[in-house]
């Protein structure tokens, strides 16, 4: 039975097999340990992706992401905290976003806010070098074999692209896949 809280950051992987990885396998929308995957030789760098995929998915229980932007909370940090995380935004900022992009194998990341200037999305974007340790990686099968089923999932005309919407807790995880059949970027928001 798993826990429902975020597990604790693992040392190594622990092997699923048998019925939970069988088709139409739905687990619960949990904190969730990563599994193993050895089947070829980017097996290392799919092992890696699992791992960031379920630091992610752990994380998000508590409003947050992993990484640089640990400690940045959905609905709760601000702006101001933001910034003095990441320092200013690079010249990267839209009317809704100000963006950080991937440096030296730190992954990017994205902040809107409310208006009062709590954080109201945070949008991660992986690394860009050997993206294939990371969101390069995960495919919707990975997510279903990994999560389970999406609690919705939702087709954005505008890019092409189809977001994988998992629920966690009072906030939601949306994977959105690009027509590579990859993530191209994760939005951690308040669930709806």
């Amino acid at each position: 039975m798993l826990s429902k809280k975020p597990a604790a950051r693992m040392v190594s992987a622990v092997i699923l097999t048998g019925s939970l990885l069988g088709a139409g396998a739905s687990l619960p929308t949990e904190p969730v340990e990563a599994a193993s995957t050895l089947d070829s030789a980017s097996g290392i760098a799919k092992e890696h992706a699992l791992t960031t995929l379920h630091e992610i998915y752990n994380k998000a229980f508590s409003g947050e992401m992993p990484y640089t932007a640990m400690g940045l909370k959905i609905n709760e940090n601000t702006q101001k905290e933001v910034f003095e995380t990441f320092g200013s935004p690079p010249g990267n900022t839209d009317e809704t976003f100000d963006y950080y992009h991937a440096e030296m194998g730190h992954p990017g990341f994205a902040f809107a806010y409310n208006a009062d200037k709590t954080i109201s999305q945070i949008r991660y974007f992986g690394t860009n070098v050997e993206r294939d340790h990371n969101l390069g990686s995960i495919t919707p099968k990975v997510l279903g074999k990994q999560l389970g089923s999406a609690d919705e999932i939702r087709h954005i005309s505008s890019t092409n692209e189809i977001n994988y919407i998992y629920k966690t807790g009072n906030y939601e995880l949306q994977f959105i896949v690009g027509e590579d059949q990859t993530v191209d970027h994760i939005n951690l928001l308040e669930a709806k």
